[in-house]
């Protein structure tokens, strides 16, 4: 037995030696993203010293060790700090400083603890999001992290429809199929074991095709293909989600894309008429959509549509009662109790007992208070300012560009997803963000300090004596 240890490790840490010498962070973050949503704990996990082993968690020491070998060979570089970076450490000081002042334990059975909360929902994020900071983006680099997002995209489609048909002998994880574990059963809902984070996912590979083979690629064959091939399958994918939020993300999506794509006078009879039939669209199919059949009956999910209300009354309480350090991380379950008795409002407050936060912005306002909400709406508008740069720039490559745009459209559903859920239960939905943030903001470095060297070039032009002298020819001017 332990020579059969001793070779899988050896075989494993050559493996390893491999995956360091010869990929990149930003794959390393596509594929983390595949870990911890197909192989979750439930799927393998080990002990380890006391310490439950996952694959995700292994991979994210991989990427430590693989930035540094990275910075060991200059294909990563530390950047200097910038008003991004200070104010989302800022924020995270804020947060981990409320997390860590919780007594232990202090948690409603079911909910997540506290600790495993803050790492999962914000650092494990956040450390992704650093490293891919700090990395060297090339062309090169981009297009094997595209290609395993759009093949984590094939995978999570296909699997979402043999779901909903019931087709369970081709369901890989199998647990997909036990209607115990996770929540949602009924709609896809993927190895996440829940609607919202596999409609995430597939909004990132749709966003991932479009932006950067069409975009990049558009008068070639083979990207057309490649997009009227894989979108029909990605948008029947993201249907099967039955939820709300994640198809209002896929039709934000498509707003954005038309209107960075399009120009002109085409641009704004498009636009036009997406809003004009969006507008009798939602008249005529909007209240269907507050109350139809899904895991649910109709009358379930209205009144899920109607639990919205009651959330945002007892935030609205809580806040008041606490508004400026906030109750707590990971707090509005314990507390909330003792506001659903409030009788004074015709909003059935008991329907959300028991409930986690459904609008991860009145979570941050409750838990938080005005503090850990400022912190982060300056932090959040700062890193997609980094991207309104880079879009606006005329010195910006196509690449850049094109992340850009990735990154606007990102930012957009996980804005709505966090209108309507609390998305920082796991590390999926922020690792989603993170990724696209930290890309637009290697990208804005890079074109500051490329516009810096211009200027300085310039400048020392400018500051040449005149010599009189006609300038050289060079080869170039004669056309060689």
């Amino acid at each position: 037995m332990e020579l059969v240890v001793l070779l899988m490790g050896l075989a494993v840490a050559v493996w390893f030696v491999a995956v360091i010498r010869y990929h990149d962070i930003l794959t390393g973050t596509a594929l983390f993203l595949v870990a911890t949503s197909v192989f979750p704990p439930l799927y393998v996990s080990v002990k380890l010293v006391g310490i439950s082993a996952t694959v995700d968690r292994v991979w994210l020491i991989a990427l430590l060790a693989q930035f540094a070998y990275d910075l060991w060979n200059r294909r990563s570089r530390l950047r200097n700090l910038t008003a991004s970076d200070v104010w989302l450490f800022l924020f995270l000081a804020w947060l981990s400083l409320s997390a860590l002042m919780t007594p232990i334990g202090r948690e409603i059975p079911g909910q997540p603890p506290t600790l495993a909360h803050l790492i999962n929902g914000y650092l494990i994020p956040a450390f992704l999001f650093c490293l891919i900071r700090h990395t060297n983006l090339q062309n090169r680099n981009v297009w094997p992290a595209i290609t395993v997002v759009l093949l984590f995209g094939i995978y999570l489609s296909v699997t979402a429809i043999f779901e909903i048909t019931k087709q369970w002998s081709f369901v890989f994880p199998s647990f997909i199929g036990d209607p115990k574990l996770g929540i949602h059963f009924g709609r896809a809902r993927g190895p996440m074991l829940q609607s919202i984070q596999l409609g995430m996912c597939l909004n990132l590979c749709l966003i991932a095709l479009w932006v950067f083979p069409v975009w990049l690629y558009s008068h070639q064959r083979w990207a057309w293909m490649l997009a009227f091939t894989l979108t029909p399958l990605f948008l029947a994918a993201i249907f099967t989600t039955y939820t709300r939020s994640i198809w209002m993300g896929a039709a934000a999506i498509i707003v954005i894309l038309l209107a960075t794509m399009l120009q002109g006078k085409i641009r704004t009879v498009v636009l036009g008429s997406i809003l004009v039939f969006g507008i009798v669209g939602g008249l005529l199919i909007g209240p269907s959509l507050v109350a139809f059949k899904r895991e649910y009956s109709e009358a379930e999910t209205l009144e899920s549509t109607r639990m919205r209300g009651a959330f945002a009354y007892v935030s609205w309480k809580m806040f008041q009662d606490s508004p400026i350090t906030g109750f707590g991380f990971n707090q509005f379950q314990v507390n909330s109790k003792m506001y659903l008795d409030d009788r004074t409002t015709s909003i059935r407050l008991e329907s959300i007992r028991g409930y986690v936060h459904h609008n991860s912005y009145l979570s941050l306002l409750v838990d938080l208070g005005l503090i850990g909400a400022t912190l982060y709406t300056i932090a959040a508008v700062s890193l997609i300012r980094n991207s309104w740069i880079v879009w606006i720039h005329p010195m910006s490559s196509p690449m850049a560009r094109s992340s850009s745009v990735f990154t606007f459209c990102v930012v957009v559903v996980h804005a709505i997803q966090m209108a309507f859920h609390e998305v920082t239960f796991s590390s999926i939905e922020n690792t989603i963000l993170m990724m696209a943030l930290g890309m637009s903001q290697v990208y804005r470095d890079e074109l500051i300090a490329m516009t810096e060297r211009t200027d300085t070039s310039r400048q020392s032009e400018s500051n040449q004596p005149e010599t009189g002298l006609r300038p050289a020819r060079t080869v170039e001017a004669f056309g060689a």
